[in-house]
């Protein structure tokens, strides 16, 4: 079997698609940015894909415009609509169907779209400032139990609309949607930072954790690793390790570990200040 090997940073950074502005009534300008997003999928698994992205609404404004600004964001169902939904499509034609949703659980009532009931809707603050910004997730799922294709690479481009108060398009954009059904894994749920609170020679070690989930295709094992699993913050030794196992065999779900991470105690460091603060970014290695 052919060894794969995949570095994913322990902190998590979605590469953004930047829409152009257009104007917005009076001289607010607004974009969008949608993340394109990657799923991994097993048909012969029994349980749903769930992949989340995310979107960000950015505005300009001049001193003398409004402070409050209402938005909209729909999407439609992509490049080969069918049944009232998205579907993605390889190079020879065939297709697996997916919906997007702003929100579990995952009904009709949830979807995203870009009808008046379906489409994500605020209210911009500016707070006094210039610029403002809203970002937020949103899930695409594919049901569990699809006609198996062909293993391979399946895409899909979705259209996104910016809309005002009144209903008028500002803005669009479209991002992209990659489903793939080869032996592959993915971290489907990205980590979160490991924070410790640490006060010196204190008598007992201090403990910080985050999760994050991996989906890996039904019977392919995979190992996980760090950089490094230890390191110097403030004068400061930490450790770090992951729980329950360091190795497992995917499903076609999503399976959930937890990184924690350990400073021990009687440790003196080197902050000369009341409080002091440092960090470190890791590196979580996913290989199959």
């Amino acid at each position: 079997m052919t060894s794969r090997r995949r570095i994913v940073p322990a902190r998590f950074c979605a590469l953004l698609l930047l829409l152009a502005a257009m104007p917005a009534g009076a001289a607010i300008t607004c974009g969008a940015s949608v993340t394109s997003v990657s799923v991994v999928y097993d048909p012969a698994s029994a349980t749903q894909s769930i992949t989340t992205g995310s979107y960000t609404v950015t505005c300009n404004r001049l001193v003398s415009d409004p402070n409050t600004f209402s938005w909209r964001l729909g999407v439609n169902d992509g490049l080969q609509p069918g049944g009232g939904g998205n579907r993605v499509q390889n190079a020879g034609g065939q297709r697996y169907s997916y919906e997007t949703y702003r929100l579990p659980p995952y009904t009709n009532a949830n979807k995203w779209g870009d009808t008046p009931g379906t489409r994500f809707s605020g209210i911009l603050n500016f707070g006094g400032a210039l610029t403002a910004s809203v970002s937020g997730p949103f899930d695409i799922v594919m049901a569990a139990g699809q006609t198996v294709q062909p293993a391979g690479i399946y895409n899909d481009t979705v259209s996104v609309n910016l809309r005002d108060s009144g209903n008028t398009i500002i803005n669009s954009a479209a991002f992209g949607v990659t489903v793939l059904t080869t032996n592959t894994c993915q971290v489907s749920v990205p980590p979160g930072t490991v924070s410790f609170t640490y006060t010196s020679f204190q008598a007992t070690a201090a403990n910080a954790s985050t999760t994050y989930g991996v989906r890996c295709t039904t019977a392919l094992p995979y190992t996980m690793g760090f950089d490094a699993t230890s390191g110097t913050l403030l004068g400061l030794t930490y450790s770090l390790s992951i729980a329950p196992s360091s190795a497992g065999t995917g499903t076609g779900a999503t399976q959930t570990y937890t990184i924690n991470g350990t400073i021990p105690a009687n440790q003196f460091g080197t902050c000369g200040t009341a409080v002091c603060n440092a960090s470190q970014t890791r590196t979580l290695i996913l290989s199959w």
